[in-house]
């Protein structure tokens, strides 16, 4: 099966962008690679970091949030009860008839993306996770009002690294069956330095429940600005500060040219997707709509935010009116996100005492998984074979269970009997089985659970 005109066009756009990631790519992996023989040193693990760095790269979002009360409880009273205006058309009132929410059960597939776990809770979408391009274009047109444009491009690469090409399919969490593949594959959509997840090291493999503590800071950080609402400034104060803690206690941060393009336009799409009515005319990403669209519950015993299905608001919740594409998703996350806090694609560590030759190396293996299925012109199974022998070749020169320097531990599970990266359509997944303390947490979504009180800064395999 070769590729279709639609990926070689999506990859002219990524090497034009990023040109480092074609001619010079062998180049610079040449010279780390000397630089690593000459080091001769074993990767070694994480050590816990001095937390200085870091309150050094918060202190604009601390002094936003030193404005704030301790007291959750009336932040969320402080910011709520906004409303809609402007012109709200009936016909984007959702859900529409028809169209009934129902929690998940234990079999049914939910992961990373909020907005794709809700349109499978009302059906937009198949219940049990299982979806296809056609049937993820139609859903998220209806439901958010996606320019087809971008969720093409979205459908594309999830299809090409994380599902099956032949059907055209793929699992918006992992394959229930086998608890590998799906949109909970790192290093592929899912993206490091996520609006309200933990980066797949530091969640010890779990990078797809609501994190309590980031969704806590978030509305810290809404009560602060002067919108009372979860504006574009404020989702890029969000990024700013999680983009701090990576890169001081994340060695393996991976922010590779696709995967971050997805991290920032995460950040966007909660006041252009999620707002109640369409941003900037009228519509508000109101503290009810946000919450209730992505599954934050507020415990009032606890001060913690429960992970609950995704749905939208009781009070009524209307669509953006005009479709949101991939150019304006580019234009608002770098231009509004990225700035805040630069993290540079393929050298995320530079500047902090995770900047080293193992770190590099790792990213660098990291950007293969997630690049390289795609600049090799063939059938899906030339494209296997080339990767897996590519690979190979490079694993060999480093030490055993380490993958390019990526200790195993921050790598995506694969089925046991395919140690390859590229995926064939039966068995999905990623470079490897992961380490027994990751196993518990590469699985489908499990609700009604609070997960991530306080900030990790070292695997947190216990949460």
């Amino acid at each position: 099966m070769l590729y279709t005109s639609a990926a070689v066009a999506l990859l002219a756009g990524t090497a034009t962008a990023f040109p480092a990631m074609t001619g010079s790519t062998r180049a610079m992996l040449k010279d780390l690679m000397n630089q690593a023989e000459l080091e001769k040193r074993e990767p070694s693990p994480v050590e816990k970091r001095d937390p200085s760095p870091v309150a050094g790269l918060l202190d604009p979002v601390s002094s936003l949030l030193g404005t704030v009360t301790n007291d959750l409880n009336q932040v969320i009273q402080g910011i709520s009860g906004s409303v809609a205006e402007g012109i709200l058309n009936p016909s984007d009132r959702r859900p529409e008839p028809g169209y009934v929410f129902q929690a998940p059960g234990p079999n049914d597939s939910r992961g990373p993306c909020p907005g794709l776990n809700l349109l499978a809770n009302y059906g937009y979408l198949p219940r049990n996770g299982h979806v296809n391009f056609d049937q993820v274009l139609t859903a998220t047109a209806a439901g958010f009002n996606m320019a087809t444009d971008l969720s093409t491009v979205l459908a594309l690469f999830a299809i090409l690294t994380d599902g099956d090409i032949a059907t055209e399919s793929w699992w918006i969490g992992t394959d229930p069956t086998t608890n590998v593949g799906g949109l909970n594959r790192h290093s592929t959509v899912e993206a490091d330095v996520s609006p309200n997840r933990e980066d797949f090291y530091l969640g010890c493999g779990d990078n797809h429940h609501l994190s309590s503590r980031l969704f806590k800071r978030n509305v810290q950080l809404a009560a602060a600005d002067p919108s009372k609402s979860f504006s574009m400034n404020v989702m890029g104060n969000q990024y700013a500060a999680y983009a701090a803690e990576s890169k001081t206690y994340n060695p393996y941060l991976y922010y590779f040219p696709f995967p971050m393009i997805v991290s920032l336009g995460a950040f966007v799409f909660y006041p252009e997707f999620f707002s109640n009515g369409t941003y900037g005319l009228g519509g508000v990403p109101n503290y009810e709509s946000i919450s209730s669209i992505v599954g934050a519950k507020y415990d009032k015993s606890t001060g913690n935010f429960e992970y609950v299905p995704e749905k939208w608001p009781e009070q009524g919740w209307y669509r953006r009116s005009t479709p949101w594409g991939a150019v304006e998703t580019l234009l608002a996350g770098y231009v509004d996100i990225y700035p805040k806090n630069i993290i540079v694609p393929g050298v995320s560590s530079l500047l902090t005492p995770n900047f080293n030759t193992t770190a590099i190396m790792c990213e660098i293996y990291q950007g293969i998984n997630s690049i390289t299925p795609l600049f090799v012109a063939g059938t899906e199974a030339e494209v296997a074979a080339a990767t897996e022998w590519a690979l190979n070749k490079l694993d060999n020169a480093f030490p055993a269970g380490t993958f390019l320097g990526c200790p195993v531990n921050t790598l995506s599970p694969n089925s046991p009997n395919y140690s390859g990266l590229y995926q064939n359509p039966s068995q999905t997944g990623g470079p490897l089985t992961p380490p027994a303390s990751q196993v518990q947490w590469v699985k489908n979504n499990v609700y009604n659970r609070t997960y991530f009180t306080t900030a990790p800064t070292a695997p947190a395999c216990k949460h």
